[in-house]
């Protein structure tokens, strides 16, 4: 027989148990197990709400550090969608847009920016119970886009266009992602969203996490994907970018940088991926065998 399948196969049925024991967990166990992978994000964030903590309060200035000694942009990511599109868009947006009442539209877009707090762990959910053998390329995307961007906020502390405005660096832009809940006969949740706002890092606006989770997934579910699997995750990351930037939570700027964080990420994950599988199919050579072990 030859030796090199017999020192392969234990690796398989090891892997092949270890499957077999985590599906029969209960199912709230094995919920447990998928999201908390994620935990590493919630110490980032910690830790960057920490750094970012004297440009949370008071007055704010171009310049001005946080605790790691690095300074606040306001100026450079407003220039930079003045450059491309010669004014800032969620300055235009809301100037053609926005109304004393809240409109279809103003619902859609706090709709639509609140599924941002559910939908990393809903698929990372649904990824470990409906597709658990491109789970660990799906973590290791995650925590290479929500660590590399969080590291961002540290380094590069830069306020959004509502808080460029009340700093009148630009013109006015209300931060108007809760206004829709309004319009639902719910100004209890957009009060609570707007007080859990309020109590976030105001500074971590580059790269926009809310738009590179939304491209994640849409990158990471197009390969496999059905068309309308397809189309609905385009078009959520599309309907996200055009939020954040009408409702003055982020730039055109930040959204690019998001779907770029998110493309890297993938890029990543996939590469890690494809050495990993090819580890495991190369065959494992048999030790070399003692010529003392031999019968004479």
């Amino acid at each position: 027989m030859d030796p090199t399948v017999d020192d392969v196969r234990p690796t398989t049925d090891a892997a092949s148990d270890r499957g077999t024991t985590a599906s029969q967990r209960p199912g709230w166990a094995q919920l447990l197990i998928a999201l908390s992978p994620l935990s590493p994000i919630l110490v980032a964030y910690a830790f960057a709400q920490w750094a970012s903590a004297p440009l949370s309060r008071g007055t704010l200035d171009e310049g001005q550090v946080n605790r790691l000694g690095a300074g606040l942009q306001i100026i450079w990511p407003a220039a930079a969608d003045r450059r491309v599109f010669g004014e800032v868009p969620s300055v235009w947006l809301q100037d053609l847009l926005l109304r004393p009442e809240p409109q279809w539209y103003d619902v859609l877009a706090s709709l639509v920016y609140v599924t941002h707090y559910v939908a990393l762990p809903v698929l990372t959910a649904g990824v470990w119970f409906m597709a658990r053998s491109r789970f660990a390329a799906w973590i290791t995307a995650v925590l290479v886009m929500t660590l590399a961007s969080i590291a961002v906020y540290v380094i590069f502390p830069a306020s959004p266009p509502w808080l460029a405005a009340e700093l009148q660096v630009i013109e006015s832009v209300q931060r108007a992602s809760a206004d829709g809940w309004a319009g639902l006969d719910l100004e209890q949740v957009g009060t609570a969203l707007e007080s859990l706002q309020g109590d976030s890092n105001p500074v971590a606006a580059m790269p926009s996490l809310h738009a590179a989770v939304p491209a994640l997934m849409a990158l990471f579910l197009w390969p496999r994907g059905q068309w309308w699997v397809r189309a609905l995750s385009g078009a959520y990351a599309a309907v996200m970018a055009w939020t954040l930037v009408y409702t003055g939570e982020h730039y055109v700027v930040d959204v690019v940088a998001g779907w770029s964080g998110a493309a890297v990420a993938v890029v990543v994950a996939r590469g890690l991926s494809r050495r990993r599988e090819a580890r495991d199919r190369a065959p494992t050579r048999a030790a070399p065998t003692s010529p003392s072990s031999h019968p004479v």
